[in-house]
This record gives structure tokens, sequence and C-alpha cells, in this order.
């Protein structure tokens, strides 16, 4: 903040012996109506319109029960701020929430026509388990708006949200919960007539912009700053028309004896069962055995501490967070190479652009002791498909030396998600094309996909590099994320030859807007060839794990691009203090309106 405040003051210092102009009659600092607009009518015009969208445009996600009304409206400020500052980002989330909210509406709408095509079936006799859901339930499910009760299969009994892979997961196993579209409805304070005003005064701004262009008449940079978080502000729109907007309060769906064992796998398989945020969930290591291969497997001996130096193939789950960060989930293996990409090989096309194949040898190792209680309940129920893997343990690794033991309660969660786990490989096997989204395939074992099921608050913001389970490379997000940044900066580059009170803010608006234009068209071009060619894949891991990258990001990149966004807006009122007085000349609309 004093970095700005000192970048004000010199700018006003220098404009103060910079500004005079050979004609000082043709500019002025303050205009008042009524021959023309006045100052005051321009600033209060863009002002509101920059609010009104932005602050209309925001469809923020279900929060917490426990959540206050202070809490909710400054994290609602927190994001007009952001929507001001770097509207691209906000479209970021918008387009990421779209793009989950239309992947669950299409498999869904793909688990009913399965049932319709099967027939009657004991599981699916409800006749919810064949309704379709409509674009606004699917995005209610993606912004939070289903909560479970836990039961005593979790320690602390609390209540977590379900993900859009978890609601997903219910749908394939025939258990889609009843959200009536009504209710939806009725919770959502979305009012179509107040969106059509605000859509109807941007669009009056811009066609105000477009004929003073038309007249050769100038325009502020006030105006130009505006109709860049319009333009976001459509785009949301159009991305969030069906959103529900402002839900308080979720869709609890109460305890039943059915959900135990769907809350303790998706627990075991969430971010929420980490222990000391070390990033290994509870089925990290719990290798799978499917039915037909238990009694072969009960008969093989117990390899652990057998050293295996063969190098094998682990294709990763769809929307695995693995395949998020690799080499963190797997662990510090001295051997960890990319082998390939998975779309390049037609058996694995089913996996999504963003799954790859990573080669990981097998290594000698002594279980942690806190699971050594698993090894000896598997010898005691041998019928159990879920077991600690005595070929990998990712606890076991020498990174993996601080972290508390599990709780009591994580043998009552590995019986019921056991039985969970067959329910669904059995539904694979029916439906062949969904193992690679539920199930991470290798030589080392077949292991369950790590998706994040339930969480204790689904964020606004889910971040450039994962998208759970739908079928779109991250790199593409951020591409698309890029892109829109370069947009916004080319659109105040195009005001490079205005009227600026003085040459250095002239030459810093050049320097801002061409710096986030040409960063963003550079960053999309990166990302789009990191999914192209794995070359730049290496360059991105040596990239997100160099601390000097990190240094250089965070110590230089991010505060020059805060600085630079916050000029331009600040700029764009300071520029008012001396302005061309054509500025305040209306259009001419006869030229546009027959008459006699």
């Amino acid at each position: 903040m004093l970095s700005l405040c000192l970048l004000t003051a010199i700018i006003l210092h220098v404009s103060s012996s910079t500004a005079a102009s050979p004609d000082a009659a043709e500019f002025t600092s303050w205009y008042n109506p009524p021959n023309f607009r006045g100052t005051w009518d321009l600033v209060v015009s863009c002002v509101l319109t920059l609010v009104l969208c932005v602050w209309s445009a925001l469809h923020l996600n279900v929060p917490t029960e426990h959540s206050k009304l202070r809490q909710r409206n400054l994290k609602r400020a927190r994001w007009i701020v952001l929507g001001i500052f770097a509207p691209e980002l906000v479209v970021s989330s918008a387009f990421a929430q779209f793009l989950t909210a239309s992947w669950l509406r299409r498999e869904i709408l793909k688990d009913v026509e399965y049932r319709r095509q099967e027939g009657t079936n004991a599981a699916w006799s409800n006749e919810q388990q064949l309704k379709e859901w409509t674009i606004a339930q699917c995005y209610y499910a993606v912004m939070g708006g289903i909560r479970i009760e836990t039961g005593d299969c979790i320690d602390d009994d609390r209540r977590l949200s379900l993900t859009a892979e978890g609601v997903r997961m219910l749908s394939f196993l025939g258990r889609l919960p009843h959200v009536p579209k009504n209710v939806i409805r009725d919770k959502s304070k979305a009012d179509g007539l107040a969106k059509t005003i605000v859509v109807l005064q941007a669009t009056w701004m811009i066609i105000q912009v477009l004929a003073r262009v038309q007249q050769k008449l100038p325009v502020t940079l006030l105006e130009i700053n505006t109709i860049g978080h319009v333009l976001c502000a459509f785009a949301l729109y159009a991305l969030w028309w069906s959103k529900p907007l402002e839900i308080k309060d979720a869709t609890l769906i109460r305890h039943e004896e059915w959900m135990d064992e769907f809350v303790a796998f998706f627990y075991m398989c969430s971010p929420v069962s980490w222990h000391n945020n070390d990033f290994i969930s509870e089925m990290r290591c719990m290798s799978y055995t499917p039915p037909s291969q238990r009694e072969t497997s009960a008969s093989t001996p117990n390899d652990v501490g057998r050293p295996v130096d063969k190098l094998d193939k682990t294709y990763f789950s769809i929307g695995s967070i693995g395949a998020k960060d690799p080499k963190k989930f797997i662990g510090p293996l001295d051997s960890f190479q990319v082998a390939g990409d998975a779309t390049e090989k037609s058996a694995d096309a089913a996996r999504g652009a963003h799954n790859a194949t990573y080669s990981i040898p097998k290594q000698s190792f002594q279980p942690a002791d806190e699971h050594k209680i698993f090894l000896s309940l598997q010898r005691t129920e041998p019928n159990y498909g879920l077991k600690h893997s005595t070929v990998y343990c990712r606890r076991a690794l020498r990174d993996c030396t601080h972290h508390e033991p599990l709780p009591p309660s994580a043998i009552t969660r590995w019986r019921l998600a056991n039985h969970l786990t067959d329910k669904l490989w059995l539904a694979c096997q029916q439906r062949p094309a969904y193992r690679a989204f539920f199930f991470t395939t290798s030589t080392l074992g077949t292991f369950v996909g790590e998706l994040i099921y339930v969480a204790d608050v689904i964020p606004n913001f889910p971040g450039l590099s994962y998208l759970g389970s739908v079928n779109v490379h991250h790199n593409r997000l951020k591409a698309v994320v890029a892109v829109a940044g370069s947009a916004y900066g080319g659109l105040h580059l195009s005001a490079w030859n205005d009227h600026f009170p003085s040459p250095l803010e002239r030459w810093l608006w050049i320097a801002c807007s061409l710096a986030t234009g040409a960063v963003g068209i550079l960053l999309a071009l990166f990302f789009l060839a990191t999914h192209r060619f794995p070359a730049f894949e290496h360059l991105e891991h040596f990239v997100r794990n160099s601390r000097v990258a990190r240094w250089f990001g965070l110590g230089v990149l991010i505060p020059v691009f805060l600085v630079g966004r916050v000029f331009i807006v600040l700029e764009a009122f300071l520029s008012l203090r001396s302005a061309p007085v054509d500025v305040y000349r209306t259009p001419e609309w006869s030229e546009y309106i027959p008459h006699l």
C-alpha cells in the first residue's frame, strides 16, 4: 500500500510540472453540465456500471452453516475487489465451474440412459434414479449445495459438502440424492429482470463508446477500463446464468445406514482425511484385490521387504489428486520419470487428456508403525479387498517421517469402504469404460483413485491445476486465463495514443498494459505447448519445484503484476484531472436516427 501511495504522489508531482499544454483552453480539470455531460456524471456512470456489473455477476458458493453475515459480506467484498483489479481470475473461476457442472450433467444423463436400457433393477427401483438433472441442479451440487451427515464413522461426527465427484459417484451407484428443482429455485435469489437491467445499462455504455469512436470524439481511460469489466461481466453472466444466487443454506442429507459405506469411502479418499497436512490420505497405501482374484492372492506369500528394481507404469485415475503433482503424490523416488502420455494409447483414450503415464520403481521398505495393525487384520479377515500394500507404502518413504497415528475409527472406515469398493468394481465391470475413472492401475497393483469426493467447504476458486474428473487438461484452463489477461491488457493498450496528463503516466500506462498483454500471450503459448509437447511438461515441473523460480514468481512477478493492475485502475480516475474538453461532448444521435 505504501508503494502505491508513493507511486501516486510521484505521478502527481511530475504531472504538475509536465502537464502544461500549448493550448490550455482545450483541456479542463472539471466540467459541469447542462450543455454537455459533466465530470461528475461521467464518474458516477462509470463507477455505477462497474460496481453493478461486478456485484450482480458474482455467484458465490454456498457457505457453511456456521458462517456469519459479516464473514459472508467480507468474502463478497474481497471478490468484488478481485473482480475490479483481476477480472480474468473471476472469469476463470466461472469457466471452471461451468465445465464441472456441464460434465456432471452429462454423466448423470449417461447413468439415467444406462438404467433405462437395463430395465428393472433392485438398486435402481427408486424413481429418482431415472430422473435427469438440469444444469441448475448440477450447479447447485458444484457450489456445495448438498451436505451430508457423516455418522459414527467420523470421529467428530461433522457435516461435509459433496463435491461434483461425490454426486457423480452416488449417481453411478444408483444413490443420486433427491434435490427438487423447485426447492433450488426457491432458495435462489436470482432475478432475471435485475440482470437484464444491468445488461441494458452496460450495453448502453458500450453503444455510447462506439458512437464516440465513430464520431472521432475522445474516450476517457475510465470508460475504457469500465468497458473491460463490462465485457468480463457479460462472460460471467453467460457462464453463471443458470447458477443459483445467494444460497445461504445447503440441502442436508440426513444420516441413514446405507450412507456409512459412502461416507467412509469418500472420507478415506479425500483431502479431509489428510493428517498433519502430509498430503497422504487414508486410502493412499491401500491396494485393491478384485473379488475374482482374492482366492489366488490369498496363497501368495507376503512380500514385505522384498526388493524389486523393475520399472512399472502407473496410470492415474481420472481426476486423481496425484495427477496434479505426481512426484509429491508418489513420493521422492530417485528414478521418477515421465514415460509418456496416456492419450497416445488407444486403449487408454477414455482416461482423458490430462492423465499421463508415469514410471516408478518398486522399493523395499518396512511398513509404518501405525499401519502394522492393518497387516494383522488382513490375516484374520482375508475376504476384504482393500489391503495395506506390501509393495509400495507411501508412509514408509523418507519424506514421511512425522505424522500422527491413525485414529481407532480408521478401522471402522476401512471395513465399510471395502464393501463400497467391491460394489464400485462390479459396476465398472458392467461399464468397463469407467474403470479408469475410479481406479489407478499399475503392475504395482490396483489402487482406488483418490478423487475429492467430500470437503468441509467448496472453494469459490477451484484452482488452475485441478478440475476433478472433468476431461479437460488443466493447462487448457490456464491458457484460457492467460488469454483473458492478455485481452484485458490489450484493451487498455489500445488507449496508448490518448491524452494523458503527463508523459510519465503515458509510459507507465503503456508499460503496465503491455506487460499484462504480453505476459498473458506468452503464458498461453507455454501452457498450450505443455499440453502438446512432453518436454515443456518437464520444464513446468522444474519451475514449480525450483526455489529460485518460486522466489522470482512470489517476490518479483506477482508484486509487479499487482502494482501494474492497481496503477491502471487508479490512472483511469487520475487522468480526469486534465482531460480534453471534447471528452464531455455527447454523440450526435440524430446521425443514426432517421428524422424529418
